[in-house]
């Protein structure tokens, strides 16, 4: 016999509140597993799935159409339910009828509400015991979702998912002014450690700017982690610590630890974490000797570097030099964040030593593993770290014979400085820049120190604008000559000048257009 689904709630009441007690008991927010039980139940709930119900003896039996159709049989009695697709316990089916009929005098909203709200209080309950391990354990607890988050997951999934996260951590703070920021260290690199995975396969090609909008916003969220620690330390940093955080903070160093040589990709965002803990926050010698003991015991590839950046810290340059001479500068992306290092804390010896060590292999590294799309920001990069450890210009343009097209931005700034224009245009030429691209204040520049430098690249110039054929550039041809007669005028070649504006005259005769432009531009000298 059919029965609507409002008769089953009215005269099932009691025994429907109960099988929501036995929900609530046995699916746990923070179990990844049961979390999506109750989450997929909603879905068909809400959905329509459920469409009829019969009574059979003393059982309600369900039909329904999920992916397929599934025939439930609810025994209210005792709260249980079996499922045709023969799940062991609860299934999303079996949760799904028990929603379905709940929704019918009451608010699943609601429900779903304080059903989340009670894992809160439950962490809160044991975050109060105030030890580093219930603050990692709740911490880990919280954040486990981004554990469990499909590396090919969409972005917006995971920052929403993150965002939940804040948002349930923001309860379990403790309310003492001394104890918050050590609590939101522990948060942001417990979030981080849980995190790593999924961006280091999103983000692992991001070296530049050049990179779509979901990309971007996953790089703007990693470096607002990274601003939110370095806010966090500086204020630990700034005040005495008190005897009852000795054990956090020693847990603290661990925490850090796993961070940096527990994953894989983005070193240089875990090493500059690293990097600013143990320069703000862990000062004392005794505490920096130990932990080099335990990066020994390490088995991480980056070690080594990690203990160079530790080396950094302790101004113990012969060390670093003993490591560079050791390992060699073939692993130029955890050679890299440590020179950016060197270069914010103005420690210029230590930067000469790094950039020496990888100066060999720039080249093979440029051509095997920088993407085409960050090259120009590597060039710039590396050429602007050479700098600053005083390479010669002549290393530098060894660089810049190896690299490429990529380099002409870079190359052609590195000519200007250097008053080399001949050369400039030459460069120009080679790669066959375009007159928009290249930046007008440059062209005045060079126009006014070498004006017959500049004149072959005008022309190359204006040829390109008239062959386009259309009034528009012709007049931007007829501009571009006049730049070459001002060049000419000033380098004194005014025989040169009239002969050659003649001499274009003469070839373009036919264009009755262009002649009217060069006409109007008065162009003879």
């Amino acid at each position: 016999m059919h029965i609507t689904a409002e008769r089953v709630s009215y005269l099932h009441e009691q025994e429907i509140e109960l099988m929501m007690e036995r929900i609530d008991q046995t699916c746990r927010p923070s179990s990844e597993k049961e979390a999506t039980i109750v989450q997929r139940a909603v879905q068909l709930a809400r959905q329509g799935a459920v469409l009829h119900y019969s009574y059979a003896n003393d059982d309600v039996v369900v039909s329904m159409q999920a992916q397929y159709p599934v025939t439930v049989r609810l025994s209210l009695k005792d709260s249980r339910g079996v499922c045709s697709c023969h799940a062991e316990d609860l299934c999303e089916h079996i949760v799904a009828v028990a929603f379905h009929l709940y929704m019918q005098f009451h608010s699943l909203s609601d429900w779903l509400q304080e059903w989340r709200h009670s894992e809160v209080q439950q962490l809160a309950l044991k975050i109060s015991e105030r030890t580093p391990e219930a603050w990692l354990s709740v911490l880990e607890k919280l954040t486990d979702p981004l554990r469990a988050m499909d590396p090919y997951e969409s972005p917006n999934v995971f920052l929403h998912e993150a965002a939940q996260i804040g948002q349930r951590m923001l309860p379990l703070a403790p309310f003492e002014y001394e104890w918050k920021p050590l609590f939101e260290l522990y948060y942001r690199l417990t979030l981080l450690d849980a995190a790593l995975p999924y961006l280091q396969v999103n983000l692992k090609l991001i070296t530049g700017d050049s990179y779509h909008y979901p990309e971007w916003q996953l790089s703007a969220w990693f470096s607002s982690q990274f601003e939110n620690i370095q806010k966090v330390v500086q204020a630990l940093g700034s005040r005495p610590k008190l005897f009852e955080t000795d054990a956090f903070y020693e847990k603290l160093k661990e925490i850090l630890r796993n961070v940096v040589l527990g994953h894989d990709g983005l070193f240089r965002e875990r090493i500059l974490t690293y990097l600013l803990l143990w320069n703000k926050l862990f000062t004392e010698t005794a505490a920096r000797d130990k932990e080099l003991l335990q990066l020994k015991k390490e088995t991480a590839d980056e070690k080594i570097f990690t203990e160079a950046a530790l080396r950094l810290i302790q101004n113990n340059q012969a060390e670093l030099e003993h490591i560079a001479l050791r390992e060699g500068g073939e692993r130029i992306d955890c050679w890299l964040p440590i020179a950016d290092y060197c270069l914010s804390t103005d420690r210029m010896d230590e930067l000469n030593t790094v950039m020496n060590t990888i100066y060999p292999h720039i080249a093979n590294y440029y051509k095997s593993q920088v993407p085409i799309r960050n090259r120009s920001n590597f060039i710039r990069k590396m050429d602007g770290l050479l700098e600053e450890a005083d390479f010669s210009g002549e290393e530098r343009e060894r660089l810049f014979a190896t690299y490429g097209q990529a380099c002409v931005p870079v190359y052609a700034d590195f000519l200007i400085e250097r008053e080399r224009f001949t050369e400039w245009a030459s460069l120009m030429h080679r790669f066959d820049v375009g007159f928009d691209s290249i930046d007008s204040d440059t062209l005045k520049w060079v126009s006014q120190k070498e004006p017959m430098a500049v004149i072959p690249l005008f022309h190359t110039f204006a040829m390109r604008f008239i062959s386009e054929k259309n009034r528009h550039s012709y007049r931007r041809a007829v501009r571009i000559f006049k730049r070459m007669r001002t060049c000419a005028k000033k380098a004194g070649q005014l025989d040169f000048w009239n002969r050659y504006i003649d001499t274009v005259r003469e070839q373009y005769r036919r264009l009755r257009a262009l002649n009217e432009e060069m006409e109007k531009g008065n162009l003879n000298l």
